[in-house]
């Protein structure tokens, strides 16, 4: 017969086992380590120093915004020449059909690119590729544009000096503090190109509208089985994947409290549907909601590849902006990837015409969505590779 003595060791043997098994699983899931470790390394090294040379506004570029952290672009360096091409082996598949967002990221590393080249002493000129986005294009690596480099007084900014501090906020905004219009329009004149239009939809009526088409632009979304796959093979959960993969989204930036980060770690990770059902919910109840200002960035073409990067440069600068001045900022663009995928399968557009009311600017269209506010809490930053990797030899 087990004594008292004996069952209450057993029992803290088995407690302690149990514990050791959490303690574990924590520490693999990476509960302790957010935002740490090799993966994050790129945030820390942004500026690296002059004996990068050209290479060194690359450290910049990197760090841009851009679709699921897809991170698609590739970099040749030849003297004073960066040539910037589109990795289209990271796309979003039927999420992205004309890989339309997938150059909207390579505007925002250059944008990076060139606030960086002129805070190290470069003037860049930026020359775009010229062309139209076709339909579910091949896995070839395609030219995106190309920025020549040279020796100028260097000068750095505020946008500069924001670069590492900018995160995708996709948690609770504030939206009982409105913003400024005095801010509001300081981001309007930093889009000084003529392929580029912005509007800023504040009006709660009108804000109303258009989140409701977000919420049913991401049900549309949650509902296509495709569409959810392809998202959901570029999420990343538990530190070994992370630092394997350096790329795509995680728990860690997905809006939710440090208490349910934890949580959603050490838990059997969702599957694609529970995932999906998660993101509507957070759209619907969180993320529309709660936001003071929904913006919308236009062109004459959203399948025009220019036009495609100078609207991705713009979106760049806004959130650094937004950045500057304590504001949060995410991506709300569910509606124009309703309208590609309507393209795509040859279905009648049922957004293009309900969304071009909000900017009232005929012959543009839009093609990026987002929200300004801000945020309950600070944004954490994403994984990224390390600049060799993004380096084609």
């Amino acid at each position: 017969m087990q004594t008292r003595r004996t069952l209450l060791a057993g029992g803290a043997g088995a407690v302690a086992l149990a514990l050791g098994g959490v303690g574990y699983r924590a520490w693999d899931r990476g509960v302790w380590s957010s935002g740490k470790g090799v993966a994050y390394s790129s945030w820390a090294d942004w500026q690296g120093d002059p004996s990068d040379g050209i290479k060194r506004p690359l450290r910049a570029a990197i760090l841009a915004s851009n679709p699921h952290d897809t991170q698609p672009w590739l970099f040749d360096v030849r003297e004073n020449v960066i040539t910037l091409f589109a990795d289209r082996t990271r796309n979003l598949g039927t999420f992205d059909p004309f890989r339309r967002e997938m150059h909207l990221g390579l505007g925002a590393a250059i944008e990076n690119l060139v606030l960086a080249a002129r805070a190290f002493g470069f003037a860049a000129k930026v020359m775009p590729t010229e062309g139209t986005l076709s339909l579910s294009p091949d896995d070839t690596i395609v030219l995106a544009a190309r920025i020549v480099l040279t020796p100028t007084p260097a000068t750095a900014n505020a946008l500069f000096h924001a670069i590492p501090f900018r995160h995708t906020n996709r948690g609770p905004y504030r939206g009982d503090q409105p913003i400024s219009s005095e801010i509001l329009r300081r981001f309007s004149d930093l889009i000084t190109d003529d392929t580029v239009r912005l509007a800023f939809v504040e009006d709660k009526y009108a804000r109303g509208e258009l989140g409701a088409l977000i919420i049913e632009a991401t049900g549309r979304i949650v509902g296509d089985p495709q569409m959810s796959a392809d998202s959901a093979r570029w999420f990343r959960t538990g530190r070994r994947e992370i630092s394997a993969h350096r790329d795509g989204v995680t728990v860690d930036t997905s809006g939710v409290s440090g208490f349910v980060t934890a949580a959603s770690k050490l838990l059997p990770d969702l599957d694609a549907k529970l995932a999906d059902q998660y993101w509507l919910t957070i759209t619907r109840e969180t993320q529309v909601p709660t936001a003071p200002v929904l913006g919308m960035l236009l062109v004459r073409s959203r399948l025009d590849m220019r036009s495609g990067i100078q609207a991705g440069r713009a979106w760049q600068s806004l959130h650094l902006a937004a950045t500057t001045e304590g504001l949060a900022a995410q991506p709300l663009n569910q509606p124009v990837e309703c309208i590609d995928r309507d393209a795509m399968l040859g279905r009648a557009d049922g957004f293009g015409t309900p969304l071009a009311k909000f900017a009232d600017a005929p012959g543009w269209e839009p093609t990026f969505i987002f929200r300004l506010g801000v945020a309950e809490r600070a944004a954490g930053p994403s994984p990224r590779r390390a600049l060799e990797q993004a380096l084609r030899t």
